[in-house]
């Protein structure tokens, strides 16, 4: 069975007797709790599709196509490859799969024809400055999309399930890239917040594949739709970050996951009915459940656990 889709991870992991988390389910915990109650002990899906997920899918396809094509064959045939065309195709296919999934037409021709002018910007700069950024001396590509799918530290009846985006192997070290968009690019109080992705992917990666940790780097590779106007100074359309993941970063994480697994979940592995999911204020920009105070009144919005 090929595990392309977390779908394909979830059905394995069944067969197997055991629950699935990801990382989304556990940053939405964060976020609030009982979002995380709502959507999947109480089964109430609440999506609100957009552009920009749209075009997330693509931009990860275009940019993982390349990187395939480069380190299998060469940089003049992913340069020679139409990208331009498989971003306005996957756009147009991941745009229509969605409208089937949710029943809601949710963009028009004008919003698609931006997203696609901006996603053409920035291949032609990941292709003109690409040497900056990905180099097949002493590289090699392990794969793009590369399944997780490792029990948890724990509990041997969940299982951690994701896809690293790309992952690189130079000498014995392995770096795993996560690919994201963004309008301006990532400020430093995003860049603060973000991390426990990458760092969950590097200690489930190391665990299922038998990578030592300390061989493992972690970086986010950030593309930029808009670049900012009445600049003096050169901009980039992508940006790096390297998050914080030696001991005391991966262990913080380590302990807010197991927080988690521990209040969510019962010993046999099933979902913890019984817990108590408060509603934090520091969640709802985002919340589809933010408008329904039958489901989460506003009285009972917190700011902190």
């Amino acid at each position: 069975m090929q595990l392309k889709t977390p779908k394909d991870l979830a059905i394995k992991a069944r067969k197997q007797g055991k629950k699935t988390i990801s990382y989304s389910q556990f940053n939405m915990y964060k976020n609030c709790p009982l979002q995380w109650k709502l959507t999947y002990i109480d089964k109430i899906r609440e999506y609100e599709p957009s552009m920009f997920l749209v075009f997330g899918t693509a931009m990860h396809e275009v940019l993982q196509h390349y990187l395939t094509t480069m380190y299998e064959q060469t940089a003049v045939a992913a340069n020679a490859f139409d990208s331009e065309k498989m971003l306005l195709e996957t756009m147009k296919s991941e745009y229509k799969k969605t409208i089937q999934e949710t029943g809601k037409h949710f963009s028009d021709s004008a919003e698609m024809q931006d997203f696609y002018n901006d996603g053409v910007k920035i291949i032609d700069y990941f292709k003109k400055r690409r040497g900056a950024y990905f180099s097949k001396k002493n590289t090699e590509l392990l794969g793009v999309e590369i399944p997780i799918l490792c029990e948890t530290d724990d509990s041997d009846k969940i299982m951690l399930m994701g896809f690293a985006d790309i992952v690189m192997k130079h000498g014995d070290k392995i770096t795993i890239y996560d690919i994201k968009t963004s309008m301006f690019g990532w400020k430093p109080k995003k860049k603060k917040a973000e991390g426990d992705q990458l760092r969950i992917y590097k200690r489930y990666f190391s665990k299922q594949y038998d990578v030592p940790e300390e061989n493992i780097t972690i970086e986010y590779f950030i593309v930029k739709r808009k670049l900012y106007e009445n600049i003096d100074f050169p901009q980039k359309r992508i940006q790096q970050y390297v998050p914080p993941h030696g001991k005391v970063s991966m262990n913080k994480t380590k302990r807010q996951l197991s927080e988690f697994i521990s209040t969510a979940f019962t010993q046999d592995g099933k979902h913890n009915k019984n817990a108590h999911y408060p509603a934090l204020k520091t969640g709802c920009t985002y919340c589809p459940f933010k408008t329904n105070y039958e489901l989460c009144p506003k009285k009972d919005r917190k700011l902190i656990k």
